[in-house]
């Protein structure tokens, strides 16, 4: 696992042998920044839901948006999360959450982001009741992008999103949503 790009480049990432963890693999990564590349920018507050090791969220951040609040329940992962920003000197431009991803969306404490990344458990329904209350409670900009890696059955429709982009990596799947319906 490493940094594909950006002031990072090259670097390698920590990782565990924690039951359950599932660290997106460098290539569906790389696919990923390769599909939306066009939204970065400096000005970006970026989520890492499900955070795990954090490589999503430091790929972001080496390719310099402005935050990224990284939210994982298991302490375990929180620590690798900062064991690896602190390696990488990315610490300050990084907020990390210990809780649960659906308990932090409902709280005064969570932000409006520009693009949400989402790789629960593949064999739940978290990012569907994610992405609802992600919507219900106005935490994506209009335009912000929902990224969600999930098994191959995921499906989601709701008004308010459209889908940019759609593709599988052997068994997993990226679905990039796009936040353009009217908010309350």
């Amino acid at each position: 696992m490493r940094v594909i790009s950006g002031q990072q480049k090259g670097r390698r990432l920590k990782s565990a042998n924690i039951e359950g963890l599932r660290p997106t693999s460098d290539r569906v990564k790389e696919a990923i920044f390769n599909m939306i590349a066009p939204f970065l920018n400096e000005k970006l507050i970026v989520a890492d839901f499900f955070a795990g090791t954090g490589n999503v969220g430091i790929e972001f951040l080496s390719r310099g948006v402005r935050e990224v609040t990284f939210v994982e329940k298991d302490m375990r992962c929180i620590n690798l999360i900062k064991e690896n920003l602190k390696n990488l000197d990315l610490l300050k431009r990084a907020r990390i959450i210990k809780g649960d991803v659906l308990k932090f969306l409902k709280s005064k404490n969570c932000p409006v982001f520009d693009i949400i990344f989402l790789d629960p458990p593949y064999r739940s329904d978290y990012a569907k009741e994610c992405i609802s209350e992600i919507i219900e409670n106005n935490r994506i900009n209009e335009n912000g992008l929902i990224i969600v890696e999930s098994n191959l059955e995921f499906r989601y429709e709701d008004e308010n999103l459209s889908i940019l982009r759609e593709r599988e990596y052997g068994d997993t799947k990226i679905t990039i949503f796009c936040f353009g319906g009217k908010r309350s």
